[in-house]
């Protein structure tokens, strides 16, 4: 049997969208977004499971971006100003100015929400090391290898809480 699943990254509703605007600006505070975040992660898991979809996923309504979520709660980054990535796409390119730490897990609670609300297996969304790495600026390893392989520690970590 062929099992259905996403590779993840599911279309953020346009409510959510305005409110990850109204955060920047100050206008919804963290919890209010948190409580949008959550409500869109539960719409795509019913949205998943209606589909008959076998490993469900969260959809990552609650990350903007797939490498900035990292770098946010990592330590050893810092954020750039506005960099132009594709077409009129632009976000802040993470600056990797020290050791890469990850102080507590970045996408436990997450997975643990979605887990809450199914009964179907829910897979845990990480970023590859090397697309974290390719996504950023390096100023503190000697090379893209190093750098993907300090990135590859802490998400390992990420891996084991998540088993």
């Amino acid at each position: 049997m062929l099992l259905t699943t996403s590779v993840g990254s599911l279309p953020k509703p346009e409510y959510l969208v305005k409110a990850r605007a109204q955060a920047r600006k100050g206008e919804i505070d963290a919890k209010a977004l948190r409580a949008l975040e959550e409500q869109a992660t539960r719409e795509w898991i019913k949205i998943q499971e209606d589909l008959g979809i076998d490993i469900i996923v969260d959809g990552e309504q609650y990350r903007g971006d797939m490498v900035a979520y990292f770098s946010e709660h990592l330590g050893g980054f810092k954020q750039s100003e506005l960099v132009r990535s594709y077409g009129n796409r632009y976000y802040r390119k993470p600056i990797i100015m020290g050791k890469i730490t990850r102080p507590k897990p970045v996408t436990v609670e997450w997975w643990r929400f979605a887990q809450r609300l199914t009964k179907q297996p829910v897979k845990g969304m990480l970023t590859g090391p090397y697309t974290i790495m390719d996504w950023s600026f390096n100023e503190y390893y000697p090379s893209r290898r190093a750098t993907t392989l300090a990135i590859a520690q802490v998400i390992r970590e990420e891996v084991r809480d998540l088993e």
